[in-house]
């Protein structure tokens, strides 16, 4: 992760002793993580007349931090020379809280200080923002709902699966998202499924995505519905649209949504391969229209794993901000499997979901992969497939489209054999334009 550092030096004066003031320093833009360091001569060793040494405390300088505008994070008195800030994680004592840029200030508690004062060093290192590819579960449930797991439970069965986030979306509740559960090496982040007789649809991102209860009766109060939650800042997705039993039957026309669920672990096979269709011909229309795939976590049985399927992000960082708009803009593609396989996707500089100019040479690699697997790079104009060799487990292409709308792939293996060939995995495309 590309790093810079800037120090600072404050001399604090005796009669500055029993004063708070402010050292600021700027925060630059698209930083993730923040460590602050500081030192100063706490002690003095003095020699005794019986020739044994003592030391004495002569200066005591307390830490403290505000954010940008002045919002105050925290504070750890003088116990602690170093601390890290970042919205995923942050030192004992400090908030969580997102790094945006402008100026910042370290709260200097001038507790003690000696005759003649006391130079304090800060070291303040700023960790950029680089684009990863995370793991992550959309469509879960839990006790809150109609699941058998906590929320903390998700959390450590989700790391233990490999994954780096997952949005718990009990039905038609939030409480859920108040419980500021935390487990170390995976975000658990919030969301609702927002449930009807006649559709589901996750809402992601937000504690609290609505006010009054969650019940409509009509049409139009299904889109005040969503566009309550959409102002509230939710990622709005309709799950499972084409289920024969809760599919979406309010018209996938008549709302605004960011994103369709096309790949449901709960679902069979055939209604997926209906939705998947579905959203292939919407991009033959011209529309750009991101997709997700959820477990629909209940509890574990046969059809019911974490992570299955998995909707794997290239986000800027693992918060949540980050996570969101990744697959808001379509920097996602969906696996079977927590394992993969998986894939990275260029044209000119852009990714899966965005927009290359026409023609653009477009870079592929593809890894986790088992003989025989199939990969399909299909576009407006077709399909061409790629048959892996025995031992083959990670392949690079360029192609070049010089009248294609789009490209996305999708790679099938025979998972069982004598059972038919199975998409494990399904992307987002890259656009031409």
């Amino acid at each position: 992760m590309e790093q810079t550092s800037i120090h600072i030096e404050r001399f604090v004066k005796k009669e500055e002793e029993g004063l708070y003031f402010i050292q600021p320093f700027e925060v630059p833009e698209g930083v993730e993580k923040i460590e602050i360091s500081y030192e100063y001569p706490r002690y003095i060793t003095e020699d005794r007349e019986d020739n044994s040494t003592s030391r004495k405390e002569i200066n005591i300088i307390d830490l403290g931090l505000n954010g940008a505008g002045g919002k105050y994070i925290g504070s750890s008195g003088s116990d602690r020379s170093h601390i890290t800030i970042s919205a995923g994680h942050s030192s004992q004592g400090f908030a969580r809280a997102n790094t945006d840029a402008g100026q910042w200030g370290i709260i200097i508690g001038a507790y003690k200080v000696q005759e003649g004062g006391v130079m304090v060093k800060y070291h303040i290192t700023f960790h950029k923002k680089e684009r990863r590819l995370l793991k992550g579960d959309t469509h879960m449930h839990t006790l809150g709902s109609d699941g058998t797991l906590s929320v903390e439970q998700i959390g450590q069965f989700g790391k233990k699966l490999g994954l780096d986030f997952v949005f718990v979306t009990d039905h038609n509740n939030y409480a859920h998202n108040f419980q500021n559960v935390e487990v170390d090496g995976i975000s658990v982040l919030p969301g609702t499924e927002w449930t009807h007789y006649k559709g589901h649809s996750g809402f992601l991102g937000v504690k609290k995505p609505f006010e009054s209860a969650f019940c409509v009766n009509s049409l139009q109060e299904v889109q005040e519905k969503m566009a309550e939650a959409k102002g509230n800042g939710a990622l709005i997705v309709l799950n499972h649209p084409f289920c024969p039993n809760c599919g979406w039957k309010w018209g996938i026309e008549e709302v605004e949504y960011d994103a369709i669920e096309v790949w449901n672990g709960g679902l069979p096979t055939s209604t997926n391969l209906k939705c998947m269709e579905w959203w292939h011909n919407q991009l033959l229309l011209g529309k750009k229209i991101p997709i997700t795939g959820g477990s629909d976590f209940h509890r574990f049985d046969v059809t019911r794993i974490i992570g299955m399927p998995t909707t794997c992000v290239y986000a800027m960082s693992n918060t949540l901000d980050d996570i969101i708009t990744a697959i808001k803009n379509g920097n996602a593609y969906i696996t079977m499997f927590t394992n993969g396989p998986d894939l990275y996707a260029e044209a000119e500089g852009k990714i899966l979901g965005e927009t290359a100019p026409k023609g653009s040479e477009v870079k592929l690699r593809l890894w986790n992969l088992k003989g025989k697997d199939i990969i399909c790079l299909i576009t407006d104009q077709g399909t061409e497939e790629i048959i892996c060799e025995d031992g083959v487990y990670e392949i690079e292409l360029t192609r070049r489209y010089e009248q294609a709308r789009f490209c996305r792939i999708e790679v099938i293996r025979r998972l069982v054999p004598d059972l038919p060939q199975m998409k494990i995995l399904f992307s987002n495309p890259i656009y031409f334009s």
